[in-house]
């Protein structure tokens, strides 16, 4: 599996005024891991995916180029 940018997601969190330890308490994962997730170490679950999505407010269309954007 290609490793993915998370850069746009990270941008989004910074615009919505949203800390990686406030995410990862609102979704009920620890910060640490949020973290090893958004650096690649590990695959985002579906329903992380939908519940950082509902949080930031992502479009299902939109959803792609935030989770699933292969790094070059």
């Amino acid at each position: 599996m290609p490793s993915m940018n998370y850069n746009l997601l990270r941008n989004r969190m910074a615009d919505c005024g949203i800390t990686q330890k406030e995410c990862a308490s609102r979704i009920g994962m620890s910060e640490g891991t949020l973290s090893r997730k958004l650096a690649g170490e590990y695959a985002f679950k579906q329903d992380e995916i939908m519940a950082i999505g509902e949080i930031l407010g992502i479009e299902g269309d939109e959803i792609g180029k935030y989770f699933f954007n292969p790094k070059s």
